[in-house]
């Protein structure tokens, strides 16, 4: 099960906006809180990491004693509002990087059908605003005060989604909650990325259309269908109702409305025009379902998309790959996901463990109150949270300094880390392993490590392992390419 964020149902954020245009500054509704500690739903878990370590470490709220504190002993509603929240947190916000790391806290901690709304203060335009839930690790956060295990699961989840170098890259996180497997669920199928690595930002294709669109070539409306392997170099057909030869069977199935198809090489969606696109079609034989055929990318990866032909009508795709031909086509999380890169575990929200201090000032100039972010330019050597920690996993071939470069801002220098690297995960030449427990057994297979320690025999029962599906994914940089090497490769590795 990855981090595949659990998907928020469509409309929800704006429903809610509407419901806050018609208050008049009154109460803002949000959606219910379950009852238990954590989501139920076996919705995907899987997650980005493009949170900036230089923001998950020095930022107004996190890195700020007071706030931190707060944050921990606090109900989410308490202290945001869409009229307000509390003053100090508030005035925190007026850090950027403060409103980045509340953006990530909330998809870690609330569920899909979950909303925090805040007032932004910052300019050109401060109002209310929301933050969506997505993985369900702490529900109750929005209107209880959180337990300690769930500060423990939020923080793991956080440090697990940042990277030196701010790319947006597709994790699949897993871990175990006792009693609570659907928590940490593998996904039976593993859609395409929908943001371009590099910018984070949300590819055209996947926004809905304004107006009424056509074709297969227009770039919005498209919804990520799923991942396949195939034999680099070979010949693949992938069908929603067409036919490879005319005539002759059908690969697939539509129904509803004309559908279209659009195949990208790799794990990330595409827009038309790309490079990266292999192919596209409205339709074959004669109005039947569309059908692509491609060449099978070097990587051996590929995505399909799909789309009413006219955006304005409702319709389904079943997509299918020719059985003749060397592909497999959907993969679960797991096929998609088989590079296990290590563990993160720990607590962020320990207010007497920070090494430095960030907080917002206000600057008085005549009738003019600007605010100034004090202290997101220090340099600490070391981990700037004493109480987190990550592991690496033994196949890496210099897990130390891969790791560094994970989870710290200044890696060259091992400065301004989020965590300290404790060292392998799992026994090895490497030294003794940090963790009890390889693939608990709440979901077998799932390859999560469990119970891991820290340099100091504390020991932590909430670690999330992350998987990756490129192994130099989030050090992506032609000079750190050494950094990805692995001394053990698997069929699934890359």
């Amino acid at each position: 099960m990855g981090v595949t964020v659990r998907r928020a149902p469509s409309g929800v954020v704006s429903l809610l906006l509407l419901a806050l245009a018609g208050c008049g500054g009154g109460s803002v509704p949000v959606a219910d809180a379950p009852t238990s500690d954590v989501g139920e739903s076996r919705a995907e878990i899987r997650i980005a990491n493009s949170l900036s370590t230089d923001a998950l470490v020095l930022n107004a709220l996190s890195t700020n004693a007071l706030a931190n504190r707060m944050l921990a002993t606090s109900k989410l509603q308490d202290l945001f509002s869409a009229s307000g929240g509390d003053a100090y947190i508030r005035k925190q916000l007026h850090d950027p990087d403060a409103q980045t790391f509340m953006d990530y806290l909330v998809s870690c901690a609330l569920g899909p059908n979950q909303v925090l709304w805040y007032y932004n203060p910052r300019g050109p335009t401060p109002g209310p605003k929301v933050w969506q839930g997505k993985a369900g690790l702490c529900t109750q956060w929005l209107t209880s005060v959180p337990t300690p295990d769930c500060l423990n699961r939020v923080s793991a989840c956080l440090l697990a989604r940042n990277n030196a170098f701010g790319r947006r890259v597709e994790l699949s996180i897993r871990g175990e909650v006792t009693g609570n497997p659907s928590i940490f669920f593998l996904e039976p199928v593993s859609r395409p990325a929908e943001f371009e690595p590099t910018t984070a930002t949300k590819l055209p294709s996947f926004i809905a259309c304004q107006e009424g669109e056509t074709g297969a070539q227009r770039d919005c409306g498209w919804t990520p269908d799923g991942i396949g392997s195939c034999l680099p170099g070979s010949q693949v057909w992938v069908g929603a109702g067409g036919a490879v030869s005319c005539p002759g069977p059908t690969l697939g199935a539509s129904s509803g409305a004309r559908m279209a198809l659009r195949v990208c090489s790799g794990v990330v969606g595409c827009d038309a025009g790309r490079d990266t696109v292999l192919g596209e079609s409205e339709s074959s034989c004669s109005g039947t379902g569309p059908v692509v055929g491609f060449t099978c990318p070097a990587e051996g990866y590929f995505s399909v998309m799909t789309a009413p032909w006219d955006s304005n009508d409702s319709g389904f795709a079943s997509v299918a790959a020719d059985t003749a031909e060397v592909a497999t086509y959907p993969l679960s999380e797991a096929e998609v996901f088989g590079v296990r890169e290590g563990a993160f575990y720990g607590n962020i929200f320990d207010s007497k463990a920070l090494a430095t201090q960030v907080y917002v000032e206000e600057v008085r100039q005549g009738d003019i109150t600007r605010y100034r972010v004090v202290g997101d330019d220090a340099v600490v050597d070391g981990a700037i949270y004493k109480r987190m920690y990550s592991c690496f996993d033994p196949q890496w071939s210099n897990g130390a300094a891969y790791s560094s470069h994970r989870v710290c801002a200044l890696p060259g220098s091992g400065a301004n880390c989020a965590s300290t690297v404790a060292g392998p995960c799992w026994g090895s030449t490497k030294g003794t392993g940090r963790c009890e427990i390889d693939d608990g057994q709440e979901v077998p297979g799932d390859g999560d490590y469990e119970r891991c320690k820290d340099p100091f025999g504390g020991l932590w029962k909430e670690p999330v392992t992350t998987f990756l599906h490129d192994a130099c994914g989030p050090v992506k940089d032609a000079r750190l390419s050494k950094l990805c090497s692995r001394t053990v490769r698997t069929g699934k590795e890359r």
